[in-house]
């Protein structure tokens, strides 16, 4: 039997924090199982999210200074996660923070100085696990469905509802997977309005109504009209959605009831086709029990949110199953995913 330990990090578009995992890998008669041994979710300070908010429109200089100052500051969160732990992990694997995602480009921007991090804290470190995929003509995204695919392949569906949905599942012998719609990025900048970080429970959202011009309005986003593979920007999400819920003639109660039935909709909309099946949600979204509720019933799918843990840390814990594999030079992008050449092994070790 194989044994590995790595530490996983995750940065998401919605800027709850930092999501850090310490996790356990084994691989016996070619099957992995897995075990999350400690995590924890650093909140941003108010000038980090600020910072971070407002990097896109930055100079080239500021973002270069900021790929530093955020390679430190995860070393900080880190070294402080090592404390009070026996031993150190195999491996760091980072996602970063995506400043910049413009596969059609050619490019993708995820901050966090990954040298900086393997010096600061001693262990081998990887990161940038999205250019090789688009040098290979892939969207870099979705990274995640190749855990889907080797941890948890029991569930027919496996949606994640961060700051954008994003679902995965097996299809004609395949695993498929794109960005569904924008989700906790909308709904959080809408419930900023009502004075709350994001809505618990869908408890704002309860209290609206459906506006069918608003709803018709997302619905017929070009995005959705696009063919997969595909994947969704946070510049997107700002320039297409959030602007189309500012123009909207609504309360804002009203406007969060749109979008959770929007989100429901598309979710549908883009497993409809396939038979009925289980459906693992995770990310923010799974606490929200409203939009956890209308998916149920849009879809019809059997729900299954999991605990806690893997809500919060799935991410986290399969960028470290990712950088397991790049440890070993194994396949941990698919192409049948992100509309790659061909399937890649990628990220960029930094040794300490």
């Amino acid at each position: 039997m194989e044994t590995y330990s790595a530490i996983g990090i995750m940065s998401g578009s919605s800027l709850d924090g930092v999501d850090i995992a310490l996790c356990s890998f084994n691989r016996e008669n070619g099957r992995w199982s897995f075990e999350i041994e400690k995590a924890v979710t650093y909140p941003y300070t108010e000038e980090w999210k600020i910072k971070l908010q407002d990097l896109p429109n930055k100079d080239k200089q500021e973002i270069a200074a900021t790929d530093t100052a955020y390679g430190q500051l995860l070393s900080e969160m880190v070294n402080d996660f090592l404390k009070d732990l026996p031993d150190k992990p195999d491996l760091i694997a980072s996602h970063g923070h995506t400043i910049f995602h413009e596969p059609e480009k050619g490019y993708t921007l995820q901050i966090g100085n990954g040298q900086i991090i393997a010096d600061a804290t001693g262990i081998l470190t990887i990161n940038n696990f999205r250019q090789k995929d688009i040098e290979l003509g892939g969207q870099g995204a979705p990274l995640v469905p190749i855990g889907d695919e080797l941890l948890f392949n029991e569930y027919d569906f496996c949606l994640n509802i961060g700051g954008i949905a994003n679902i995965s599942y097996r299809d004609n012998n395949q695993r498929i997977a794109f960005d569904v719609c924008p989700a906790n990025q909308m709904l959080n900048y809408l419930s900023r309005q009502l004075g709350a970080s994001y809505d618990k429970n869908g408890a704002f959202a309860q209290l609206g109504k459906l506006n069918k011009q608003l709803f018709e309005a997302l619905n017929g986003d070009l995005y959705y009209r696009k063919e997969k593979p595909k994947s969704l920007s946070n510049q997107y999400v700002t320039n297409a959605f959030i602007s189309k819920t500012e123009m909207a003639d609504a309360s804002v109660e009203d406007k969060l009831y749109t979008v959770v039935k929007h989100i429901a909709y598309q979710v549908n909309k883009s497993i409809a086709h396939l038979p009925v099946g289980n459906l693992l949600i995770t990310g923010g979204g799974a606490h929200n029990k409203f939009l956890v509720k209308a998916i149920t019933l849009e879809t019809g799918m059997n729900v299954i949110v999991p605990e806690k843990e893997i809500v919060d840390f799935k991410e986290a814990l399969i960028f470290a199953f990712m950088g397991i594999l790049r440890m070993k030079n194994e396949t941990n992008c698919l192409s049948s995913v992100t509309g790659a050449r061909e399937d890649s092994c990628c990220g960029v070790i930094n040794k300490p």
